[in-house]
């Protein structure tokens, strides 16, 4: 797992070029990508440093999204899969945090910003009981402190405990279990097969080359998955076939075994009478 920092987002004055470096960066990812796809190497495996889930951390002011973040989550959000995120969520009580939430779903909305994995009918199957948590809310902590006899990761005040891990605090298990569990295949093939065939259809026009051939390229990539597919339940077939030979061979062979230990018990019976 590669994480990626972007501190001093939105810090400078001038804030209409904060984004470029982002955006460059996942650009180089994809162009890396690309450019090893049609090395010599391609038959290898390529290393894989594109960008699959990008946490969008809002502050928790309580109002509206702020045009700077408007502006960075609808370019984002062509090229990545973006989850927005609720940061320092213990400064919002729980009745707070859930009107902020409906406000920044309904600014995502009005705004036409593609969020994971809402924007994304295929993979919202799998992960529909961790939806209703989006924009995710959370606490950071790197400490640890006790909380009924037990060492928990949270933060200490003096009119209790925040626990990181609480669900009843924030949702940080939920967003963990989205990421590490129920999305993770999801994230990968959706930057795959969304937003780095984006990227590649871009550069291929830019490259003079007309529609009739990019239809090509992906009636090519459709066969290529297809063949994979199809290798894919040959080979679980015959590992099928494969084992059932093997249960009847043993099968049989325990059979004939049997059978011998029978023949030399009835010698040693009818030697012994």
């Amino acid at each position: 797992l590669t994480v990626v920092d972007t501190p001093g987002f939105g810090d400078q004055l001038n804030r209409e070029h904060n984004l470029n470096p982002i955006v460059e960066y996942i650009d180089n990812q994809f162009e890396a990508y690309h450019t090893a796809e049609r090395s010599s190497e391609f038959r290898r495996a390529i290393p894989d440093t594109r960008i699959h889930a990008l946490l969008y951390f809002i502050p928790p002011t309580g109002h509206a999204l702020k045009e700077l973040d408007i502006k960075a989550l609808q370019v984002l959000s062509t090229k990545v899969n973006v989850i927005p995120v609720i940061a320092k969520a213990d400064t919002l009580t729980h009745e707070e945090k859930s009107a902020f939430k409906k406000t920044i779903l309904r600014d995502i909305d009005f705004n036409n910003i593609r969020t994971f994995p809402t924007a994304y009918p295929d993979d919202r199957e799998s992960v529909e009981e961790l939806e209703k948590y989006i924009p995710f809310t959370v606490i950071g902590s790197d400490t640890f402190v006790e909380v009924e006899g037990k060492k928990v990761r949270g933060r200490l005040y003096r009119w209790g405990v925040v626990e990181v891990e609480n669900e009843q605090h924030c949702d940080f298990i939920h967003l963990r279990e989205l990421l590490m569990t129920h999305a993770l295949h999801d994230l990968l093939e959706t930057s795959h097969t969304v937003h780095y065939h984006n990227f590649r259809a871009q550069r291929l026009r830019s490259s003079g080359r007309p529609e009739s051939i990019l239809a090509c390229d992906d009636s090519y990539e459709h066969r290529i998955e297809r063949s994979k597919q199809n290798m894919a339940e040959d080979m679980i077939k015959k590992e099928e076939e494969m084992r059932q030979n093997f249960v009847l061979k043993v099968r049989e062979k325990e059979a004939s075994l049997r059978e011998r230990e029978e023949q030399v018990m009835y010698f040693f019976l009818v030697a012994n009478m």
